[in-house]
């Protein structure tokens, strides 16, 4: 037999897939039954093959909604079509390999994981030369492929050690005839993955100093850019959690099907590792500020948590969940410097912010075109239009009269030199909050209105001129 002739037997978890099925069924088992977790530690002690069973018949698994390597695919099915016999070997469960199979069409047999067995390493390659022989191409990615690839007749290598297991496969005498290496993962995408310029939202724990005009003490300032370190590392961590129990509802969004996880450009293995170091570095650098402030973290941290589970999927709900976060992020910011929050400040943040979250889930519905179609995870639907925008545009009203009550407040006229410059910024306010619903009318709003606002120079400007009239206000 010639070379080009041979079976070609391909791997599934990291070579076919960008993608691991079982991290994919243990996510999804545990948003469906998530008290049968305490079951699948006793059971994982029975036997990996028993735990992978187990945890596919608790999942929901669509072979259509993961990320494949398209290269490789392509290349398996111009092989097939020139009469090479392709075969799946996996170490997944057996239910899972098939399914892939038959979405993808393009093997002719299966070999994998069933109740009794688990494939991987060498029961995997006595499973092959059962099935087919010794004489096979094999495509794998990991290290544990070595055992097949030393004992194969070719080998093809993808994943993103493919130099360093190129070296090794070619030390054994296997020749490596191809590879698929994934994108390199640089810095870009993993600070798409944190969210880098979410962490614009933790200046809210600047407000309480700017408010009160302490921003000049440099301990305050010190001790508030120290708090805000650690909400930046623990959000960035609920991000990547929360994209990771996310995955299938943002597979089938327009936009968010391109994030790293759910495009498979990073591993859901990576993503807990990393989540887990940024957890714990922000609660250290909590507990090292004061354990008021870690008792608001993990405040913060309990909501987001529960937004992310359940209360995201609960329509109204969740976008006032989502002002209570901001809010949270002041409160933080006034335990920290040691600064009272007044009760007008806290009633215009919540107001203000409900309006924000409004605009997202607008923003969202704006770009759907069939009108029975939902927010992915969300519940929401085209005609919900009709009753979120006046509620945002009445909270975003509410949140400018506020404002204004505040301004003729008996305090305020202590505070400020010129209380009277504050009118110019409450206009100001009406204008730049009015542009951006303008925007989303118009289907111009990103689904991420921090993402506008940091793109849109208007708002920005905007934004630099209510602060400034603001001091103007207190000091001329």
């Amino acid at each position: 037999m010639t070379e080009s002739s041979l079976p070609l037997v391909v791997d599934l978890d990291g070579t076919l897939i960008l993608t691991d099925s079982l991290h994919e069924t243990l996510i999804s088992m545990l948003k469906l039954y998530p008290f049968k977790l305490f079951k699948l530690i006793k059971i994982y002690f029975q036997g990996k093959a028993e735990f992978k069973k187990f945890v596919y018949e608790h999942s929901n698994f669509n072979a259509d909604k993961i990320p494949y390597r398209h290269e490789l695919v392509n290349y398996i099915q111009k092989q097939r079509q020139q009469g090479r016999k392709v075969i799946l070997a996996t170490a997944a469960y057996k239910d899972i390999a098939y399914k892939v199979a038959d979405f993808l069409n393009c093997f002719d047999d299966v070999i994998a994981t069933d109740s009794q067995k688990n494939l991987k390493g060498i029961n995997k390659f006595n499973a092959i030369e059962q099935k087919i022989g010794r004489k096979f191409i094999y495509a794998g990615d990991d290290s544990a492929d070595l055992p097949i690839w030393k004992k194969a007749s070719g080998a093809i290598v993808t994943g993103n050690k493919t130099d360093k297991l190129i070296k090794i496969i070619k030390q054994s005498g296997t020749p490596v005839l191809k590879q698929f290496s994934n994108e390199d993962k640089k810095m870009m995408t993993w600070l798409k993955a944190i969210r880098l310029h979410q962490c614009l939202k933790n200046l809210l724990l600047f407000v309480p100093l700017l408010t009160s005009f302490q921003f000049y003490d440099f301990q305050k300032f010190l001790i508030v850019s120290t708090a805000f370190i650690a909400f930046s590392l623990g959000a960035s961590a609920t991000y990547i959690l929360n994209d990771l129990w996310d995955l299938e509802n943002d597979r089938k969004h327009l936009n968010k099907r391109h994030r790293p996880f759910a495009s498979g450009n990073l591993s859901i293995a990576q993503g807990l590792r990393v989540s887990l170091l940024l957890l714990t570095s922000a609660g250290l650098i909590s507990i090292l500020i004061s354990r008021y402030f870690f008792g608001i973290f993990l405040l913060y941290l309990l909501i987001t948590t529960l937004y992310s589970l359940r209360l995201k999927q609960i329509i109204l709900l969740d976008i006032i969940v989502l002002s209570v976060l901001y809010t949270v992020r002041i409160l933080a910011g006034g335990v920290v410097a040691n600064i009272e929050l007044s009760y007008s400040l806290l009633a215009f943040s919540v107001l203000i912010f409900l309006s924000l979250a409004t605009v997202k889930r607008c923003a969202e519905l704006v770009s759907k075109s069939d009108e029975n179609n939902s927010i992915a995870g969300r519940g929401y639907i085209k005609a919900d239009l009709d009753i979120l925008w006046p509620l945002g545009i009445s909270t975003y009203i509410g949140a400018i009269i506020v404002f204004g009550l505040y301004i003729n407040a008996p305090e305020t006229i202590v505070y400020y030199r010129t209380p009277a410059l504050l009118w110019l910024a409450q206009l100001l306010m009406v204008y730049l909050i009015g542009n951006l619903w303008m925007m989303t009318k118009r289907g111009l709003m990103h689904d991420d209105p921090i993402v506008f606002f940091i793109q849109d120079k208007k708002s920005l400007i905007l934004l630099a001129l209510i602060i400034y009239i603001i001091l103007l206000a207190r000091y001329i």
